[in-house]
């Protein structure tokens, strides 16, 4: 048995899992959803845009999808990926599709300046954030003054006939599937466990109103298995 907590390991363990996976992600996310995670980035991606933005920052952009979605959709100015994986920027640089820059650091310590972005977006990352606040109040401080932040999230239905078959696919099928079909159980096992154990996004919305985030809005995508919490500056 591993000592770790895949729940809540430290940021030098996470770092591990995503460099390790980082050649079957995009492969693993849509087999493991179902093919659902591209549609829930474009519906994602056309609730935040607002046709007057001009700059973006994808925290935690893995491969890129997110942001590539984004630049399909419109022209930025500026549009910038953060990762802290160096095999997950790796494949972003490879298969960017658009003029994008990406940058080697860590989502607590945005190395910005103050009001850079009109749009901050993250996918699938906000398990991954070990100082909620700090993150919060780093996303708030680099977005411009009618700035828009959408965070995509993994989260669980809460119609008790989706949680009795949720459930089994969390607990079993993503660890079982990520595990065969990766080779890396503990990654896999991190994705399960932390998504279970992950606060409800309404705690999340409160946190973000702490931090100073107005016009709060929650969308869930299929049944809850995916939540986005969309917020203004």
């Amino acid at each position: 048995m591993s000592s770790i907590d895949v729940t809540s390991p430290d940021k030098k363990t996470i770092r591990r899992y995503f460099n390790e996976v980082a050649f079957r992600y995009d492969f693993l996310n849509g087999f493991l959803s179902f093919r659902l995670d591209e549609g829930w980035r474009r519906r994602a991606a056309r609730m935040v845009l607002n046709g007057n933005q001009q700059t973006v920052l994808d925290l935690g952009v893995g491969t890129g999808k997110f942001l590539e979605t984004l630049q399909a959709m419109q022209p930025w100015r500026r549009a910038v990926g953060l990762d802290f994986a160096a095999a997950m920027l790796q494949r972003a640089r490879a298969e960017s599709k658009g003029a994008a820059q990406f940058v080697s650091a860590d989502f607590h310590d945005l190395p910005f300046r103050d009001g850079a972005f009109d749009l901050v977006v993250s996918s699938f990352t906000l398990r991954s954030v070990k100082d909620l606040p700090r993150f919060l109040g780093e996303i708030h401080r680099i977005m411009s003054p009618a700035g828009k932040v959408g965070l995509l999230c993994l989260t669980r239905p809460e119609n008790p006939l989706w949680q009795a078959l949720y459930y089994p696919y969390l607990k079993f099928y993503i660890p079982l599937m990520g595990c065969v079909m990766s080779g890396h159980r503990e990654a896999y096992r991190f994705l399960s466990d932390s998504i279970g154990e992950f606060q409800r996004p309404e705690e999340t919305m409160k946190r973000m109103s702490a931090a100073g985030f107005s016009s709060i809005q929650k969308r869930a995508f299929t049944f809850g298995a995916a939540t986005l919490l969309v917020a203004e500056k």
